[in-house]
């Protein structure tokens, strides 16, 4: 079975996705945000927000939290969480490297 029959697809080449950095990319069209912290801190989530979809590149990230530039709703990149509300969320998406590019799972 090949990555792409198994769901897996390339997001985006690892060396340009520096450390602190988040890179929106959208795999078969889909608007993921590929975030990295430091070294293999990696995390993919959807740069749909829950609330209205707003596109939640361009949010604030302050350590694992991801903020809405819409309406200041807080995530946690590693659960999709809501901060305030857990049991609201948004896609969070397995990855892994490969020779050198970061693939997402859909």
């Amino acid at each position: 079975m090949s990555m792409a029959e198994s769901g897996w697809i390339a997001a985006i080449e690892e060396n340009k996705l520096q450390e602190n950095s988040v890179k929106l990319v959208s795999p078969k069209g889909i608007g993921v945000l590929i975030i990295r912290k430091t070294g293999n801190d990696i995390y993919a989530v959807s740069n749909k927000c829950a609330h209205m979809a707003c596109p939640l590149r361009g949010g604030a990230l302050d350590g694992y939290i991801l903020k809405c530039p819409c309406h200041d709703w807080r995530f946690d990149i590693r659960t999709g969480e809501l901060l305030e509300a857990k049991e609201i969320k948004i896609k969070v998406y397995k990855w892994k490297i490969i020779d050198g590019n970061i693939y997402v799972k859909l």
